[in-house]
């Protein structure tokens, strides 16, 4: 079994959160060339789905929204919104209200800017903020998405900030990656230095990832492994790079050229690099 990384330190701490910001400062302008705008993964229905990457993601997004429990409406926190899609999909779907927050500036003005002309503004809003020491009063939220954000970030202390800011009953939709199967020798310390480079926490597997949410002082209802259905979200970006490589690092510089040999490191493919939904409850 994995278990969580010690990041004990405020130093350590901070200086996490200064390397995902930095890591996507660049990367928002490669992840909407290569991928689609919204910067998750995508869920496809079989092996001989070939939906596009934006079908593929939208899907995924849809599953999550299905999950919140958000027909009569709530108040909901995406955190690690990215440049809002996902939050502006959900916005669509039901009457929620909804607070976006990145440690990226970069992406805040540019949600708030789409938020803005998609007459959405009343409804969704993006901040700039820290997970670890969230702005917002106990029991501020009836939801709280942490969509692909978990991974950047200590699982412990965010999951137990998520909590602080929940109301009685309120739930946690999550997903993450997951240690799919048994992960050994040159793989496990491969898979290692790859979500390094991606400024990513150790993989976990099905029962840390239990432990996990236990020890946050949340209750879980499912724990779901969608490695199957989100597979082709490493083989589609590491063809996409491979493709396009000369063409963006002319583009975008130097810069980029390091990114985008993180994006194609074949190490993404490996079938250990697995994928779940979590959805989990603050006790009422």
């Amino acid at each position: 079994m994995t278990t969580e990384p010690a990041l004990s330190g405020s130093a350590e701490l901070s200086d996490l959160s200064d390397q995902t910001a930095e890591f996507y400062d660049i990367s928002n302008l490669i992840l909407v060339e290569l991928w689609d705008e919204n910067f998750h993964q995508g869920y496809w229905l079989s092996a001989d789905d070939e939906s596009s990457n934006k079908v593929a993601t939208d899907r995924l997004t849809d599953l999550l929204i299905e999950k919140s429990g958000l027909s009569a409406g709530g108040r909901v926190l995406d955190v690690g919104c990215g440049i809002g899609t996902s939050a502006f999909r959900l916005a669509e779907a039901t009457p929620a209200q909804v607070v976006g927050i990145s440690n990226n500036q970069a992406q805040i003005d540019e949600a708030n800017r789409r938020a803005t002309e998609r007459g959405l503004a009343g409804r969704v809003a993006f901040e700039y903020a820290d997970v670890l020491a969230l702005p917002y009063p106990d029991a501020s939220f009836d939801v709280v998405w942490v969509f692909e954000a978990l991974m950047h970030m200590d699982r412990t202390r965010t999951l137990r900030e998520i909590r602080r800011v929940l109301r009685p009953g309120g739930r946690v939709v999550i997903t993450d990656l997951l240690q799919h199967g048994e992960l050994a020798g040159e793989d496990a310390r491969l898979i290692h230095e790859h979500m390094a480079e991606m400024q990513a926490s150790p993989l976990l597997d099905a029962d840390a990832y239990r432990a996990l949410v236990a020890g946050a002082g949340l209750e879980l209802a499912e724990l779901s492994d969608i490695s199957e259905h989100t597979g082709k979200t490493a083989r589609r970006v590491y063809d996409a790079v491979n493709e396009r490589y000369d063409e963006l690092v002319a583009k975008y510089g130097a810069e980029a050229a390091g990114l985008l040999e993180v994006f194609r490191n074949p190490i993404g493919l490996l079938p250990q690099m697995g994928y779940l939904i979590a959805v989990a409850h603050r006790p009422a």
